[in-house]
């Protein structure tokens, strides 16, 4: 049977381990496999049972308390997922409750491992009332990775699943559809989103619904974090169970330690010149896998996330909900599997993290920040935007009412590298330039790692931003053209007015030469910035992006995208058009229209009513919000 002693008592390794640990010295200590640990199977919980849990409150001590086991709920948190109910008795859990951080907290009747602490009864619970996830079901999903495919190619570095390639929610995007106008989705992010979405995108339990069974909260330690910015994403992190709060980052000098079951363990999603990391409780290791929590962290299923053990620096007791103040250790390997019933991990080589470099210059000079942010379709976009908004709020001249340069570069392995340039103004009065900035470039994160094609492999991402003191903003007060009728071949002046911010009036001309082969009719021309005529053409950008037949389709929609600082003019006619295979074939012909409209034609195909004609832009110094329309009779 396994000594589930106190961290610090003698430990003997089987042979394997001893070789393990010769080869990766850097690696903590884990408990004995040389025997089975023996557990006792729920069907034998009974009532008034008593047992211990092990966690710990401070330091890295480890405490011992009273359980008294209340009884077993079935099929309380999944068909076929019992929950065993229990009362936690001992002086410090009675003051604080349950804690978030508990999480994963072993438990024993007479020396035999139960489950884990797992779940608590709403947040102002009166009585430190748990649920207890058994351990059969946290060590069933272990022994589920061990039959995939690709189970054991952590230790090498080059674990893979099907899963990366399967498009999964835009959490960003869904945020931002959702949050109540502080930031609609990014213009040039290409993103479909729907309001209908708005509780996988952050939205908490409403007011006033009903207590239920939730898991125990996983603090999510900040270091180097604004608040104003991890506030901003907070409803994020929060719809999947994590707690920002207080805390430090990862200590390079602390040696990491035995990993025994109840002590603190938890997932890096960023670290570097910012933390983020999610802590909980060690319930059981097995060789160099372990499994924790007994209730899933993101929730993603297959998972390469970096493992890392913690430091408890304080226990906080709150009547809204009690948590743990941590610092963390140098990764010791990595969480592969994060399900309904545990997150199991495994000893060893950590996962290559996401290389985000942000530059920062402003009036007092250049600043540089270096991020590396968990790789995960849904995860990057959030943890690159919040990574960015932070670096921009991080500089001592910080100026909600600045303007923002970008330049941004992402390198992709075998595609060419993605180049984006804009210009940020403050024009949404709900949103914050930086946090509007922040998102666009989360935006463009979320069409390369959400992309149903292949699974990216982003080398590298460097993002460059020098604030401007002054409000770089234009309004479009006026369009005129040259002459209200044209005929084909004949060049048609269009001036557009701007009247800068607090400033003087500017004018715009573009000469536009009528095509040879346009017919007579009336012709629309929009003129505005690239946000407006964006918003005009959300539902093409949507169809082009849906029927992109791979990552290359992608990163051209992305290269084509409209600026900010730009001023754009189009014609357009009430003329039949199709996207097919995200090109546009405007001005069709009525019968190869009605071809397209064939119900046997493939669903690669959008028809449009509108016909753009042509296009052109002019590059500015300012941010244009808005555009205007006006109506040309071609003769």
């Amino acid at each position: 049977m396994i000594d589930h002693g106190r961290a610090g008592s003698a430990r003997t390794l089987p042979a394997s381990g001893l070789l393990l640990l010769a080869a990766l010295s850097t690696f903590p200590v884990f408990a004995d496999a040389s025997a089975p640990i023996q557990t006792l199977p729920v069907e034998a919980i009974r009532a008034g049972m008593e047992g211990t849990a092990r966690t710990v409150f401070q330091g890295d001590r480890l405490e011992d308390f009273r359980v008294e086991i209340l009884g077993v709920i079935e099929n309380s948190i999944g068909p076929g997922q019992d929950l065993i109910l229990a009362r936690l008795h001992g002086e410090k859990v009675e003051y604080t409750g349950v804690v978030a951080g508990m999480s994963g907290s072993p438990v024993y009747i007479d020396g035999k491992l139960i489950g884990a602490l797992s779940y608590r009864i709403g947040n102002f619970a009166k009585e430190p009332i748990a649920g207890i996830t058994p351990i059969a079901d946290m060590l069933r999903l272990g022994a589920s990775i061990g039959s995939r495919p690709d189970a054991g190619t952590a230790a090498t570095g080059e674990r893979e699943s099907a899963a990366a390639y399967a498009p999964g929610p835009d959490l960003l995007a869904r945020f931002l559809a959702a949050d109540g106008g502080r930031g609609s989705v990014p213009h040039g992010s290409l993103s479909p989103v729907h309001g209908s979405d708005a509780a996988a995108a952050g939205e908490g339990t409403p007011a006033g619904a009903f207590p239920s069974f939730q898991p125990i909260g996983v603090p999510l330690v900040c270091s180097g974090c604004d608040t104003a910015v991890l506030g901003y994403y907070a409803p994020i992190f929060r719809a999947h169970g994590l707690e920002p709060g207080p805390g430090g980052g990862i200590d390079e000098n602390a040696v990491p330690g035995a990993l025994v079951p109840g002590s603190a363990i938890g997932g890096a999603l960023v670290t570097g010149s910012l933390s983020l990391i999610g802590v909980g409780t060690l319930t059981h290791v097995d060789g160099n896998r372990v499994y924790a929590f007994g209730h899933p962290m993101l929730g993603v299923g297959t998972l390469d996330m970096p493992m890392i053990q913690a430091h408890i620096l304080h226990t906080f007791a709150s009547d809204a909900g009690s948590f743990k103040i941590a610092n963390a250790t140098r990764p010791v390997g990595r969480i592969v599997q994060d399900g309904l019933t545990a997150i199991v991990g495994e000893i060893g080589p950590t996962p290559p993290a996401l290389p985000l470099r942000v530059g920062v210059t402003a009036r007092g000079g250049r600043r540089e920040f270096n991020y590396d942010i968990l790789r995960h379709r849904a995860w990057s976009p959030v943890l690159a935007a919040l990574s960015v908004a932070n670096s921009l709020t991080r500089t001592t001249e910080f100026d909600t009412g600045a303007t923002l340069a970008l330049r941004a570069r992402i390198d992709i392995e075998g595609h060419p590298p993605i180049e984006y340039n804009d210009l940020y103004a403050g024009t949404n009065p709900g949103q914050a330039v930086h946090l509007g900035l922040a998102n666009e470039v989360g935006g463009l994160f979320g069409l390369i790692s959400n992309n149903r094609f292949e699974d990216p492999r982003v080398r590298s991402a460097t993002i460059e931003v020098e604030a401007l003191p002054e409000g770089r903003v234009a309004t479009l007060t006026a369009l005129y053209a040259s002459r209200p009728e044209v005929r084909p071949g004949e060049t048609l002046k269009i001036r557009a007015t701007l009247r800068l911010f607090r400033g003087e009036e500017r004018v715009v001309v573009f000469e536009v030469v009528v095509p040879e082969d346009l017919p007579a009719g009336d012709v629309e021309i929009l003129v505005g910035g690239g946000t407006a005529m964006d918003s005009v053409d959300r539902r093409m950008q949507e169809r082009m992006l849906a029927q992109a037949s791979g990552l290359g389709d992608i990163l051209s929609l992305i290269d084509r995208r409209r600026r900010n600082d730009a001023l754009y003019l189009r014609i357009a006619r009430r003329s039949p058009a199709a996207i097919v295979r995200s090109e546009l074939l405007p001005d069709l012909p009525l019968s190869i229209f009605s071809v397209y409209n064939s119900p046997r034609i493939s669903s690669d195909t959008t028809l449009l009513n509108e016909s753009p004609i042509l296009e052109m832009d002019r590059l500015l110094d300012v941010v244009v919000p808005g555009g205007r329309r006006i109506t040309v009779r071609v003769r």
